[in-house]
């Protein structure tokens, strides 16, 4: 009892529990309050973590915020990861592995990415937890850097063995490339002697590089129908704008409802109106002494001086060349920030204008009216044309001035509208004489390229985009003279739609400039895309995309006419792969489109079969071949990508059911891949089905 403390006022239980760091207390508000207990695990739960412990593992903090469960099992491989834990909201995980070698490996796959981990603790039992921490430390100092502000969020995923036992779909195993079929020039550099005709029609060589860019038109590949409504009927048309103009042409034939040219020239004279004579447009001013027709101011200063000497004299005014020539005002590039229209597209990126201005539209169609006077005349042409000849180009209901480009073929002569700037294909007996006074009127369509705007494959949206703004809307033309393309002989401008207030270089670019799909909605399947094949026939020319499955009687083929625009849509499939979509890896669902690489080419594809090895079998619908693609290397389609598929899967009539590899051999050499082949005959089934009969199949399998 002498121990005890006899003053007991200082005495104080709670400072003594509070300082006791044996027990924990949370202070909160001023209260000191025991911390709550942890609800106890579920049975499952402690049996798993029991089960975990047993196991080596590794406790790591991310350095990239992108990387999920999945990636790391990808990354260290399925077979090596037992488990991983990764608490809610943490930048944590704790990987299990399944035994010591697993743990090796992982800590040597470490090695290789220390940027994307850290390791913060291992453990790997009683025998080796020594020398392991002592690595995982020594790992951790060596790869100790500050986080950088930004990483690409690239995750690499672990290329692991390809499963080839079970596939359903047999796939390409003979690696060909896909062909390139390059577009060749209509014009070469022998068209430009010194003193032929194309020297002097084109001094500044504009055509020697062009291109025809319109096969799939065509083809019938984008045929745009619009429906013609007259009162108490309507009639389904075909638009063709081709040259600037806008035509509609009845696709049952004659047109009962529109009469001739000649009737409506009738009519218009009993109206009243008279032919002037210095432009021939009907008009209904005269003079009140001679009745003499004229237009305007302008033309009454052509006719002015010859008016006054004949006035009243019985004597008729008549405009010869020189009077012609006055009346025109001289041809070119137009002024910056003046007004043009478009007359034409060459190309995604080179457009055709003319000037817009009250004078320059007058000539403009004058020139097209004295075009049409003179080409309702003119006479057949008695031999081919050259080129470098100017001629006169009837088609439909439409009268123009043509120069000829290429007659290599003389059943399908190219020529160009200069009066517009559209290149086109024709028959021979399209093709008229064309006098020298004609042919040296001013050409007012001048081709400029649109700054900014890639050269790509048209698309259907596009084309109506083209369609749209073509002949009616009114720009503002904007350049600088330092921006010409001299390598082409244009200059490089911008259009400024005045009606909008904007511009069609931007306008443009975002119509063919695809965006990157979401992966949360569904895909697009084969049936998004229209499907061009050879017609049925007879003496039919092909190309050759694919041999690849020959072994059971299958090939691949697109129209001779239509190969080169398979490489040309390639150029927007390899810019939406490299630069534009996102997601790094994709596994397309079954039977849908996708963007995948082959051979460091983006192509587009259908997936064909998902075996759950990370390669789903693609089909390359532009080619033919099936190829197993990780999924690293395929993007998602986007919607604005419409381009048709021009290539068909064949059957070859009259192969027996099993080839020899001799007679496959044999096949392939002769049907080789890029190859052009004349098949004797097309033969199409009801189900849409395609077979091929070739003469000479037989010899080629003996």
């Amino acid at each position: 009892m002498d121990n005890l403390l006899k003053d007991w006022s200082n005495w104080n239980p709670m400072a003594m529990e509070y300082s006791n760091e044996g027990r924990a207390f949370v202070d909160t508000f001023g209260q000191n309050v025991v911390e709550k207990a942890q609800a106890p695990m579920g049975k499952k739960k402690a049996l798993d973590k029991n089960a975990n412990t047993e196991y080596p593992y590794l406790v790591l903090k991310k350095k990239v915020m992108h990387i999920s469960k999945c990636a790391l099992i990808n990354f260290f491989g399925r077979k090596h990861v037992r488990n991983i834990d990764s608490p809610p909201n943490s930048d944590h995980f704790v990987v299990y592995f399944n035994d010591l070698g697993s743990l090796e490996s992982a800590h040597s796959t470490l090695e290789a990415f220390p940027q994307l981990l850290q390791v913060k603790r291992s453990h790997c039992g009683d025998q080796e937890k020594f020398r392991y921490e002592k690595m995982s430390m020594q790992m951790s100092a060596a790869n100790r850097m500050p986080e950088p502000v930004k990483l690409p969020a690239m995750v690499p995923t672990h290329r692991g063995p390809m499963d080839t036992q079970s596939r359903t779909i047999h796939f390409s195993c003979n690696g060909n490339k896909h062909p390139e079929f390059l577009a060749v020039p209509i014009v070469d550099s022998s068209c430009y002697k010194s003193g032929s005709l194309m020297a002097i029609r084109d001094a500044k060589k504009r055509f020697l590089k062009v291109k025809f860019e319109f096969n799939l038109e065509r083809h019938g590949a984008y045929v745009l129908e619009k429906e013609y409504k007259e009162e108490t009927y309507s009639k389904p048309v075909i638009q063709q704008m081709r040259c600037g103009r806008q035509l509609y042409k009845d696709s049952t034939g004659v047109d009962a409802g529109h009469v001739s040219v000649d009737d409506a020239d009738e009519m218009i004279i009993m109206s009243g109106y008279k032919r002037c004579v210095a432009c021939k447009d009907y008009t209904s001013t005269v003079c009140k002494s001679c009745d003499m027709p004229f237009c305007d101011a302008l033309c009454w200063s052509i006719v002015s001086e010859q008016h006054d000497r004949k006035c009243g004299t019985g004597q008729s005014v008549a405009i010869d060349d020189q009077n012609l020539k006055k009346l025109l005002p001289k041809a070119g590039l137009p002024p910056r920030r003046s007004k043009v229209k478009i007359t034409a597209f060459e190309q995604s990126n080179v457009v055709y204008v003319r000037p817009a201005d009250i004078l320059s539209e007058m000539a403009y169609y004058r020139v097209l009216t004295e075009v049409w006077m003179h080409g309702k005349k003119a006479p057949k042409l008695d031999q081919l044309p050259v080129c470098g000849q100017i001629v006169i180009y009837k088609f439909e209901a439409e009268i123009v001035r043509a120069l000829v480009l290429n007659v290599d073929n003389p059943k399908d002569i190219c020529v160009v509208c200069i009066d517009f700037g559209s290149v086109e294909y024709t028959a021979p007996g399209n093709l008229y004489q064309c006098g020298s006074t004609v042919a040296d009127l001013p050409r007012y369509a001048t081709p400029v390229k649109l700054r900014g705007v890639p050269r790509r494959a048209l698309t259907p949206h596009l084309r109506e985009a083209m369609y749209a703004v073509q002949g009616s809307l009114v720009f503002e033309l904007r350049y600088h003279k330092r921006e010409y393309d001299y390598e082409n002989h244009m200059q490089t401008a911008v259009l400024i739609d005045l009606e909008m207030n904007r511009g069609l270089n931007s306008f443009f670019k975002k119509i063919m400039t695809p965006v990157d799909p979401g992966l949360h909605g569904r895909g697009f399947n084969e049936d998004f895309l229209p499907h061009v094949a050879a017609p049925p026939g007879k003496n039919i020319d092909l190309i050759v995309t694919d041999n690849s499955s020959l072994k059971y009687g299958i090939i691949h083929c697109t129209p001779a006419g239509l190969a080169v625009d398979i490489t040309k849509m390639q150029r927007a499939f390899q810019d939406y792969g490299e630069k534009i979509a996102k997601a790094e890896t994709y596994a397309a669902p079954k039977g849908e489109l996708c963007i995948a690489k082959y051979k460091d080419k983006w192509c587009r594809g259908v997936s064909m079969e998902l075996v759950g090895d990370g390669y789903p079998s693609i089909l390359f619908v532009d080619y033919g071949n099936i190829v197993p693609i990780h999924v690293t290397d395929i993007r998602a389609y986007p919607e604005q990508l419409t381009y048709p598929i021009l290539t068909t899967e064949y059957d070859l009539i009259g192969l027996p059911e099993e080839l020899t590899d001799a007679q496959v051999k044999s096949l392939e050499k002769h049907l080789q891949v890029g190859a052009r082949v004349t098949c004797d005959e097309i033969v199409k089934s009801q189900e849409n089905n395609y077979s091929l009969r070739l003469e000479n199949l037989q010899k080629l399998l003996q």
